[in-house]
């Protein structure tokens, strides 16, 4: 089993600490962060073992094989203190994966890594999306959509544990993620392209659906998960989640079959989402046949502070049990093992309609 540690660690890493189940021949071994960032001494469980965040970098590159250099979310590190702690890794002979988005450099930095220290086959050849026609291809396969209410709904966990229950019933199974940084997991990353500004809305469109027509055709799976980034709709003036509109043009994009909806918890909520589906079937023409209740519910000091939602955790247990109180077969806590094996079957009922 190859070793890997995950540098700059932070929650938003945790789901894939949970899952290290689909890395095959490879395990998580070692999560680093940053001093100062609250998160030494935690304990995190995969299926596994359990591990314990440390901040002692050096100690834990020389028990490992590989390091995975992440996004450091609100830790702001310099590049210049990353680079040198992946040209350390590199001195001691460890593989490496960078899938930092925000390195002004990356390009020069993966040219200096030496082919036989990369974790992962180096991507050859960039993703431009160059429109191969004007117009987008049909996407045969069954398509199951991830989208969220908003930040912070669990939705890379539900894509990692729905890929995991899918190929576990024995179905071949393609994962477009919500995130950039998942290939390491067998997941294609979301393209760069559709959060920049280098080229209209119509060819983002066009070019997200030739994106998953090319990997369709590759790879020829029986279903394939999409997750949507972000949020779906703006709450409010303050609390916008960007209008939408990513969400809008990917259902432009790729047609959806089924669809699992992603909330925070809520006190208010009895269990229906009917409503909600309704309107996401108007506007995305997402088939929601699914709902997943996170762990997390809104700060409401911070709202009334600074008029944004934040949503802080909420014990796991204390949501399943919630989940079983609402008594519904279609809404779930995915995150628990029995919750992704029944909304996956769910999910192969409804496409096998």
């Amino acid at each position: 089993m190859e070793r890997i540690m995950i540098y700059p660690y932070s929650k938003a890493y945790e789901p894939y600490v949970w899952y290290e189940r689909l890395l095959g021949n490879r395990e998580i071994t070692a999560l680093v962060t940053p001093n100062g960032s609250g998160l030494v001494g935690r304990k995190v469980c995969s299926g596994r073992k359990e591990l314990t965040v440390s901040n002692d970098y050096e100690a834990q590159l020389e028990q490992c094989d590989g390091v995975w250099f992440v996004n450091d979310e609100k830790f702001e590190l310099s590049e210049e203190a990353v680079e040198e702690k992946i040209h350390r890794a590199m001195d001691l002979g460890k593989k490496i994966l960078c899938t930092r988005t925000s390195l002004p450099d990356s390009g020069r930095i993966a040219d200096s890594i030496p082919p036989a220290l990369h974790l992962l086959p180096r991507e050859t050849e960039r993703e431009t999306g160059r429109l191969e026609a004007d117009y987008c291809y049909p996407v045969d396969t069954p398509v199951l959509v991830v989208y969220g209410t908003e930040c912070g709904t669990d939705k890379l966990a539900v894509q990692l544990a729905l890929r995991e229950a899918l190929i576990d019933i024995g179905y071949r199974v393609t994962s477009i993620s919500s995130r950039m940084d998942g290939r390491l997991y067998g997941m294609h990353p979301f393209p760069e392209y559709m959060l920049g500004p280098g080229c209209s809305e119509g060819d983002k469109i066009r070019q997200y659906n030739h994106y998953v027509k090319r990997i369709e055709l590759a790879e020829r799976p029986e279903i394939m998960i999409v997750g949507v980034p972000g949020g779906v709709l703006p709450y409010d003036r303050v609390d916008h989640n960007e209008y939408g509109i990513l969400a809008y043009e990917m259902s432009f994009a790729v047609p959806c079959d089924a669809a699992v909806m992603c909330m925070s918890y809520s006190d208010g909520f009895d269990g229906d989402y009917s409503a909600f589906a309704q309107d996401m079937e108007r506007i995305f023409r997402y088939h929601t046949v699914g709902c997943h209740i996170a762990a997390a519910v809104p700060d409401m000091q911070t709202v009334l502070d600074n008029r944004k939602r934040h949503l802080v955790s909420l014990d796991r247990e204390f949501v399943e049990a919630k989940v079983k109180q609402y008594g519904k077969p279609d809404v779930f806590h995915v995150v628990n093992k029995q919750g992704a094996r029944d909304c996956a079957q769910l999910i192969v009922d409804t496409l096998s309609k």
